[in-house]
């Protein structure tokens, strides 16, 4: 008993030493970007407790189930960032190959200090290499706090947002960039300008009509049932005043478009970082007006006040990570999940019985890479889970099962023996 007594010490500081280097648990963080690429959701940037810098890139598996209490993240060892940024957009490629990271508050890693030297940073998915891609065209300003959105021809739409400076006014403009020939372009308009607008909701349908509601303008928050629809194949801005419930002004919220054209909104604060109720609804854009409402169902274990998150759609789950916990007055570690197809909060994860890559979460397309494509080629730091707490347990009994049975001479005793 006393050898058995020193094989589990023994086992138990080998699982210590292997967990401090493989697992990776994230710390809370807000205003981060999040993106979905075959079937893992990619958590970029952000800020953690305390105003700390975040340039880690980790992901959650979504091919495997899970409960939201209980999450396996995992580090790309290799993919940080090469800035720290926060309140900045990520949009997936049509071809899922690539993150395009814009804007936000960016600081120098080295200095520590502001830098907007590049407005746009790119991500390989399959070599873990991030880039400054060569952009020509306009000159377009470096804004923050903006929400990003891609057509069906590869074209990012970035409208509003501040500007860096106390020189750079905020901004009305909408601008594109063409990720095929990866050129900046202004886009000239002068009928129906939206007001200055930053920290919205911004949904592209499939008929190429982006949806932006709610956020701020110049430190007012803008009214929820006013629509602001841009038309991607017009190049024109249009109105529109939602019916329905009443929503609460809010802004640094997150949404997500479901295949349905729903749109559908969780959390977000006022002006004052206080509530906002309600803190889901969901906006009907296949009514004309759009209609706001909120599912009764979602009333039962209802989403807490949370702002500064993040919410992507996978399949018929709405994934929301992170943010900041205003009930509890913390910095948000849990991911919850919302079941999109009846409408309610849920623990338990479960990607489709008929696996396949996920769709662009950005268009509902089926546009994914080869089922050859490598999936990153550079190592992964894999978080173990509960998995060797069982390969443990097993391997003590059969150890005992054949000291027992089998009368095995223990390898480590009769060396000893021998010296």
């Amino acid at each position: 008993m006393n050898f058995l007594f020193k094989l589990f010490r023994f086992i138990f500081y080998i699982v210590l030493l292997i967990n401090s280097t493989l697992c990776y648990d994230p710390a809370q963080r807000v205003y981060h970007n999040s993106v979905i690429i075959n079937d893992r959701l990619l958590i970029l940037g952000g800020t953690k407790i305390n105003e700390i810098q975040s340039s880690e890139l980790f992901y959650l598996d979504l091919s495997q189930s899970f409960d939201n209490k209980n999450l396996s993240w995992n580090l790309i060892r290799e993919g940080d960032l090469p800035i720290y940024t926060y309140s900045s957009t990520s949009i997936v490629s049509l071809d899922n190959s690539t993150i395009f990271l814009i804007g936000g508050f960016m600081v120098n890693k080295d200095t520590l200090v502001y830098d907007s030297s590049n407005l746009v940073y790119t991500y390989n998915y399959f070599t873990s290499e991030w880039t400054t891609p060569s952009i020509t065209g306009d000159d377009v300003s470096f804004r923050q706090q903006i929400t990003g959105v891609i057509d069906d021809s590869g074209t990012i739409y970035i409208f509003g947002g501040i500007g860096n400076t106390l020189t750079e006014r905020n901004s009305n403009e909408m601008n594109t960039l063409d990720t095929s020939k990866m050129a900046w372009k202004i886009l000239t308009i002068t009928n129906n300008l939206p007001p200055v607008s930053n920290d919205y909701s911004a949904s592209i349908l499939s008929n190429g009509i982006i949806v932006y509601f709610g956020g701020q303008s110049n430190g007012t928050l803008l009214k929820m049932k006013n629509i602001k629809l841009y038309d991607t194949k017009k190049d024109e801005w249009s109105h529109m005043v939602a019916t329905g419930i009443d929503v609460d002004s809010r802004f640094l919220f997150a949404s997500v478009l479901t295949p349905d054209g729903y749109i559908i909104i969780f959390g977000g604060c006022t002006v004052n970082l206080t509530s906002v109720s309600p803190n889901l609804a969901m906006l009907d854009t296949n009514k004309s007006p759009y209609e706001w409402s909120i599912p009764s169902s979602s009333k039962v274990n209802s989403l807490p006040s949370i702002y500064g998150h993040a919410a992507n759609l996978y399949y018929n789950y709405a994934i929301i990570t992170f943010g900041y916990n205003l009930e509890n007055r913390i910095y948000n570690s849990k991911v919850y999940l919302y079941d999109i197809t009846n409408n309610t909060l849920v623990t338990q994860f479960n990607p489709p019985l008929s696996f396949s890559p996920s769709p662009n979460p950005i268009l509902n397309s089926t546009s994914t890479p080869s089922p050859d494509s490598p999936k990153f080629l550079k190592p992964l730091l894999i978080g173990l889970g509960t998995g060797i707490g069982v390969i443990i347990l097993i391997c003590i009994g059969i150890f005992i099962y054949l000291k027992k049975f089998k009368k095995v001479e223990s390898p480590v005793l009769k060396i000893a023996g021998n010296n």
